[in-house]
């Protein structure tokens, strides 16, 4: 199987074209190839790379009108891909999109050239068909590498004598549960980037709020969690709203603010903090402190402007000239309450670093 894409934001892309070679170890009996109407635009690195541009797609089909078809023609089989992981994920979003949850196990040609040809300069597609001699038809287009990836795993067959490959292909997939079910339309259509996310129940009432760097894997974790708190958001979990938050001190202030705000039953309550002299004296009375940290952008940082020993809140701010300029910060901000809770929390990044940096003006 080969798949490509639109490109662009984690979550957010869409399928472009899609190759599937049902192989049965000797020949392909079966196959699928076709474009695919993501409903999105294309990258334009995407389209440089592909040749695939948005005109092309206008009158391709969407994919549910192919889902029937791609679910048929992997039946019983295993997904072997050049990087599985990405084409699996990509697979099980579009199908979790459409509330339907698809489970295949995989095999991967790349970590399987790894294990049966050690030593290579690259593992790329590319490279290792110009070392074998598989001639592709197309690079870059889901038809070409699929069929060059048919005859990889022909040779990594052949190279396999103790038949691990064989062997994942024919294990039986994990029969999922209805609550694994669940979960799993709810996991496939998660981030694996920082921010702060809400899980809501059947009634759309927000029961816990939470922050990670990596969304989908504190979700996966608290999904798992055998204690009291875990198995009540496993219980109540219906569906999960997440928003992108790159700065993790950015994130741990909104997360602050909107436990303090929403009080979900299953957060607690915040740990009441008191102001101390200690705290206090890490905030200059006479001075005006700028936070930095990681922007949304490249272009751009998040900044936490504190004056006079008071917290104001907290702004992005382009770097060329946005970012010291005290009028046009002051007229980007997000407000924030001057409490100790926030303050700690600020003095917590500030101490350990990992990219958050201090100016005083």
């Amino acid at each position: 199987m080969d798949l490509e894409t639109t490109g662009g934001r984690f979550s957010e892309e869409g399928i472009t074209e899609v190759a599937i070679y049902r192989f049965d170890g000797h020949q392909v009996v079966d196959r699928l190839v076709s474009l695919v109407n993501p409903m999105r635009p294309i990258d334009p690195y995407v389209t440089r790379l592909t040749g695939i541009d948005n005109k092309m797609l206008r009158r391709a089909p969407r994919f549910h009108e192919l889902a029937k078809r791609i679910v048929e023609i992997t039946d019983g089989c295993a997904i072997v891909a050049h990087n599985a992981d990405f084409d699996y994920r990509m697979l099980r979003q579009e199908f979790a999109r459409l509330g339907y949850v698809y489970e295949r196990n995989t095999i991967c040609t790349v970590k399987e050239s790894q294990r049966l040809m050690p030593g290579l300069e690259s593992y790329s597609l590319g490279k290792l068909c110009r070392a074998l001699g598989i001639p592709v038809a197309a690079r870059h287009r889901a038809y070409g590498d699929a069929e060059a990836t048919v005859r990889l795993l022909e040779i990594l067959i052949e190279k396999d004598t103790s038949k691990q490959i064989v062997k994942m292909a024919s294990r039986p997939a994990h029969r999922l549960s209805r609550r694994e079910m669940k979960y799993r339309l709810i996991l496939d259509t998660l981030p694996t980037f920082s921010g702060v996310f809400q899980i809501l129940d059947k009634d759309k009432n927000i029961v816990y709020i939470g922050r990670s760097n990596n969304i989908y894997k504190q979700m996966t974790h608290l999904l798992s969690l055998d204690t009291q708190v875990g198995r009540a958001i496993q219980e109540a979990i219906n569906t999960v709203t997440w928003e992108e938050v790159p700065s993790q001190l950015i994130s741990y202030l909104k997360y602050i603010g909107q436990v303090r705000e929403i009080e979900p039953p299953l957060n607690g309550k915040l740990r009441l903090r008191r102001m101390t002299r200690s705290l206090a004296s890490a905030f200059p009375r006479d001075k005006t402190m700028l936070i930095f940290d990681k922007g949304q952008k490249v272009s751009e940082r998040a900044v936490v402007l504190v004056e006079n020993g008071q917290l104001k809140g907290y702004a992005y701010a382009d770097l060329n000239h946005q970012v010291t300029n005290l009028d046009v910060l002051r007229s980007r901000l997000t407000p924030l309450e001057n409490t100790p809770d926030y303050l700690y929390a600020i003095r917590a990044y500030v101490r350990r670093g990992q990219g958050v940096t201090v100016e005083y003006l």
